[in-house]
């Protein structure tokens, strides 16, 4: 999983960013297609993707029109499931690799990043996708046996279920700049099993594609619920104390310096120092101590602990946006985000593959026939089954 970022020359007019949380966004081919499409819309300036929260950033101008960058994403197969605009970055205030600064993140980057909703497998477009092509498939293999005659569009029909919406992907992909992408090997690969009459290997290809396709969006899934466990561990709300009333107030509004009251039983809504008061504090869910650890006055506690049996006065040290928690959950993104050498070398030869594949193919159903005299429906047959053979 990994995190894609893209700059562009210094924009005129007024810079805008948007954030977009981005459903089917599984993979570091997701990420570079979705980069291609934006990088050629006119006023766009610096495109982040990231994988693990599954949302992407756009920096643009103010003329790429937000309802046009969404629909620009949605034309690649991805549904948007979430819209914020972000404050305007003002100049210099980058970080080296060209995204925001965390000021301008805010907490909720961690706590809402997740691009997809929690949905199970089965309700989501892949999910539905994939079950559907499954039935059509079924549905083909026992027609074939009990009617052989319909065998052959029982099959089409089934291949069709699953790689029009493929199709669709893949020719969205090239006209937005990614013309090799494996949707168009998929799709090339199935209608050449179907010209060569391996109609049923055809629909079995597209419906292995679609489980592959699921599996990786449901992992993706998992690593992102992962996360948003992490920041449910901070309460919503918090019990400020000022000018000797205490009210409730939203917990990522503390500032620092803010008193807070923490009675017994709450969890900790910000990290602080203890002004008054002494309990035993369970911060099982962060350091993983399993007994309750006891502290007073000028001891420090940290967001998303459990404050045991007395009531404390706390001051808080750090803003939601880099508390305890918030730490944890960026550690975890930049280890999702990071990628070992072998992961780097697959994805450096992922974009040769498929051209590779196209070019060999062609060549093996050109050159033979053409230098030595081969039978054109021989090598082309052949050509087709190296596509076949050859798709991911």
């Amino acid at each position: 999983m990994i995190s894609h970022t893209t700059k562009s020359p210094p924009m005129a007019g007024t810079p805008r960013s948007l954030r977009l949380g981005v459903e089917g966004m599984d993979c570091a081919s997701c990420a570079t297609k979705i980069e291609n499409a934006l990088q050629r819309m006119p006023g766009v300036g610096d495109v982040t993707v990231s994988v693990p929260r599954g949302t992407v950033t756009v920096s643009h101008d103010g003329k790429a029109e937000n309802e046009k960058i969404q629909n620009q994403i949605s034309d690649l197969g991805y549904r948007i499931t979430r819209v914020e605009e972000l404050a305007a970055k003002p100049a210099g205030d980058e970080t080296d690799d060209g995204t925001l600064p965390a000021s301008y993140d805010q907490l909720h980057s961690h706590v809402d990043g997740a691009g997809s909703s929690n949905q199970a497998w089965w309700r989501t477009r892949k999910g539905m996708l994939t079950i559907a092509c499954g039935l059509a498939l079924a549905s083909a293999f026992l027609l074939g046996k009990f009617f052989p005659a319909t065998e052959r569009w029982a099959f089409l029909f089934a291949m069709m279920v699953g790689l029009v919406p493929i199709a669709k992907r893949a020719l969205s992909a090239a006209r937005a700049g990614t013309p090799f992408s494996i949707e168009m090997l998929m799709s090339v690969a199935a209608v050449g099993a179907v010209i060569i009459g391996a109609t049923e290997e055809a629909a079995t290809v597209v419906f292995l594609f679609l489980i592959g396709e699921l599996l990786e969006g449901v992992a993706a899934s998992r690593a992102r619920a992962s996360i948003q466990d992490l920041t449910k561990l901070v309460p919503k709300t918090a019990r400020l104390e000022e000018n000797g009333l205490v009210r409730e107030v939203q917990a990522d509004s503390l500032s620092v310096g803010a008193i807070i009251q923490i009675r017994p039983g709450d969890r900790i809504p910000a990290d602080g120092v203890i002004l008054s008061g002494e309990s035993g504090i369970d911060e099982a869910p962060v350091t993983g101590e399993s007994t309750p650890v006891r502290k007073g006055p000028g001891e420090i506690v940290f967001a998303g602990t459990v404050n045991g049996d007395g009531l404390l006065r706390v001051r808080v040290t750090a803003a939601a946006s880099d508390n305890t928690i918030a730490r944890v959950v960026r550690l975890v993104e930049e280890a999702q985000e990071s990628k070992a050498p072998t992961e780097r070398f697959i994805d450096r030869f992922s974009r040769y593959y498929t051209p590779g594949v196209v070019v060999v193919a062609a060549l093996i159903a050109v050159v033979p026939p053409l230098l030595f005299g081969g039978v054109w429906s021989n090598w082309i047959y052949k050509g087709l089954a190296i596509l076949l053979i050859g798709c991911p």
